[in-house]
């Protein structure tokens, strides 16, 4: 089987019947500007508690490209948050290195493609993973670079059914992306 993809552009969060929505959030998974804004106006403010509590019950900092799973809190339309560390917040981190790499994108989707995994387990009916252009807003990568990551990434075959809905904030970044071969 193959992921199923469509290309959308607006507000990641007001998707329908999603299983999972992806937050580009950071090490320390505070809920701050950009998608994670969006996350905590739309879930409510439960949902940065509960990040507080899962990282405290980890017990070690995160790193880039780690994914951390919870509720979606007050949100009804989708089932759970995938907060994927696309920034380094860890103390100590200067410059550049906070920022992300196409390398740190590509461990992101392979961790969240774990969680896909753990629910296929779980579950019998198909997935909807709904995810932004991790890394493209203030992780300053490039549309196209990451688009051709999400190509190759979401191309494989998988043992499970998965509709992936790629949303972009533009209609610049949405002519950039769907003109990628394998997304649309």
């Amino acid at each position: 089987m193959a992921y199923q993809i469509s290309i959308k552009q607006g507000n990641l969060l007001e998707e329908d019947n999603a299983t999972f929505i992806v937050n580009a959030s950071n090490t320390r998974l505070l809920l701050g500007s950009g998608v994670s804004m969006s996350f905590k106006r739309h879930c409510g403010v439960e949902l940065q508690e509960e990040m507080r509590l899962k990282l405290e019950l980890l017990g070690q900092p995160l790193s880039k490209g780690d994914v951390v799973a919870t509720s979606s809190a007050n949100a009804t339309n989708f089932t759970y948050s995938l907060h994927a560390a696309i920034m380094d917040y860890n103390q100590y981190t200067k410059g550049n290195n906070k920022y992300p790499t196409l390398d740190d994108i590509k461990l992101t989707l392979e961790n969240i493609e774990l969680y896909l995994e753990w629910y296929t387990t779980k579950n019998s009916e198909s997935i909807k993973l709904v995810l932004p252009l991790l890394g493209c807003g203030v992780g300053g990568l490039n549309i196209a670079d990451v688009s051709h990551i999400y190509e190759s990434f979401f191309s494989r075959s998988v043992s499970f059914v998965c509709n992936v809905v790629i949303y972009v904030y533009n209609l610049e970044d949405y002519t950039v992306v769907s003109g990628i071969r394998k997304l649309t």
